[in-house]
């Protein structure tokens, strides 16, 4: 994780030369400057530790458990439930796709895996396609019907003043965009 966050955050501070901050007298610009991506990043590389720690604890079942006791819209519940559920379902599949190139002669060299690298999402969509694929003829075979549709009954209050809030947020936000184009 502590790769990852700085393989996302390091970026950031390539932007320092150009942050203008006001300077203390006798302090270096170069440090002030730095605060501010520092700080970028130690708050995400924070968030991404806090996550990934609670993704590694709860399973799915409790973390929908715990979701459904917060009072959030069930929009967004459903939302993190399914961005938990692919992670894990990615992860799981990245583990089978690492099993199965080394199965098949991958090189160990750490410049063969790097090449490799930039081809694992192909390879996850293409399998999660078939997977998707198999899953919905068995259904078909089986007597499954899609019959369920988004009624108007179904919305909760919290849900209906969520899609107003962001309606009028977009609203607004093309409004101000108008008016500094005029």
């Amino acid at each position: 994780m502590s790769l990852y966050s700085m393989l996302l955050f390091l970026p950031v501070f390539l932007f320092t030369p150009w942050l203008e901050t006001t300077r203390p007298a006798g302090g270096p610009h170069w440090f002030h400057a730095a605060q501010i991506p520092l700080e970028i990043s130690l708050r995400g590389t924070a968030c991404i530790f806090v996550c990934a720690s609670t993704i590694a604890v709860l399973d799915l079942t409790e973390l929908n458990a715990g979701l459904a006791a917060l009072p959030i819209p069930r929009t967004l519940h459903h939302l993190l439930i399914q961005i938990a559920h692919q992670t894990a379902m990615l992860a799981d599949e990245s583990q089978r796709i690492s099993t199965a190139v080394r199965i098949r002669g991958l090189p160990l060299g750490r410049v063969s895996k790097l090449r490799f690298l930039p081809a694992v999402p192909t390879i996850w969509l293409l399998r999660i396609m078939n997977r998707a694929e198999r899953i919905g003829a068995a259904m078909d075979m089986r007597g499954f019907e899609s019959t369920t549709s988004a009624s108007r009954a179904n919305i909760s209050p919290a849900d209906a003043g969520a899609m107003t809030t962001a309606m009028l947020m977009l609203g607004a936000s093309i409004i101000l965009r108008g008016l500094d184009v005029l």
